[in-house]
């Protein structure tokens, strides 16, 4: 039997007129791509974002664990930046950590992965700029002044020996374990709130060129301090809650004196209400009548 086999301008002609797209059906597949492009990159982004704040969270566990093996030691907590009792030089509260941390304020565990500020260590003339504050005031306004309601002690923004009051004992620079009431209760520390600086006095006062003005964190974290500087009418304020709420979509790790940490809603944290206010204070007392930021 004979077998016959398709001449070779049969097959050109099959493969010239072969089945394929057309100019509609690729518009319709790129559409498809696109649109399940847009509902996994919202996804991408909080998973993202999730992961750092988890990273956030273990960085002011390991913390805070320092912080509280520093207290066992030594039933007192670190003042935030002076203690004429110990030295005449300035001494930030993370340097009383270091034996136990193991790191220095620019070590990766005292940088938060949603913190987009400067890290600089501080020194006479300039505060620590960076992720995490400390809790040295409590509610007490101006910060600058001695505080007997957080946890830095009565000299906690004090800069100079001069400016020491001079009632209080040499004994009463830093506060004692047993002046916090309720450890599960009071906040430690956690993500500074932050302040914004011109690019000219970073330079200034740090030696640091910067290309940007910035918006960083001054080693504290501090209810006076922040809500003075977002009020509406204060200079700066738009810029500053826009890069505030671009960290942690706008939450705070905090970690608290017995070692617990909570991510907290900005409006949760820094709200007024007796409850709220008890959590920031050694004597797990509201004080309203100190928030005079106004």
């Amino acid at each position: 039997m004979k077998v016959s086999f398709p001449s070779r301008k049969l097959q050109e002609r099959s493969q010239r007129f072969a089945p394929g797209f057309t100019l509609i059906e690729l518009l319709v597949v790129i559409a498809i791509i696109a649109i399940l492009a847009g509902l996994l990159l919202p996804a991408l982004s909080s998973a993202k974002s999730a992961g750092k704040e988890t990273l956030c969270k273990s960085n002011l566990k390991q913390i805070g664990l320092g912080l509280v093996m520093h207290v066992h030691d030594h039933e007192t907590y670190p003042i935030y930046h002076f203690d004429p009792s110990v030295s005449l030089t300035t001494m930030y509260w993370e340097e009383s950590l270091a034996p136990y941390t193991n790191a220095r304020w620019t070590n990766r565990l005292y940088r938060c992965p949603d913190y987009d500020g400067l890290t600089i260590m501080g020194y006479d003339e300039g505060v620590t700029l960076g992720s995490y504050g400390y809790n040295a005031n409590g509610v007490k306004w101006p910060t600058w002044t001695p505080s007997h309601l957080g946890l830095g002690g009565p000299l906690a923004k004090a800069d100079l020996i001069d400016s020491t009051p001079h009632d209080i004992p040499s004994n009463r620079f830093r506060l004692k374990a047993s002046e916090v009431k309720s450890p599960s209760e009071m906040i430690a520390l956690g993500d500074a709130n932050l302040v914004p600086h011109k690019a000219e006095d970073i330079e200034d006062t740090y030696g640091q060129k910067v290309n940007r003005d910035t918006h960083d964190g001054w080693g504290l974290l501090d209810i006076s301090l922040r809500n003075r500087w977002q009020l509406s009418n204060y200079p700066s304020s738009a810029g500053l809650i826009q890069a505030t709420k671009k960290r942690h979509r706008g939450r705070y790790n905090v970690g608290f004196c017995d070692g617990h940490i909570e991510g907290l809603d900005r409006s949760r944290l820094f709200a007024t209400d007796q409850s709220t206010l008890r959590r920031w204070n050694n004597d797990n007392l509201p004080h309203p009548e100190l928030l005079q930021w106004k």
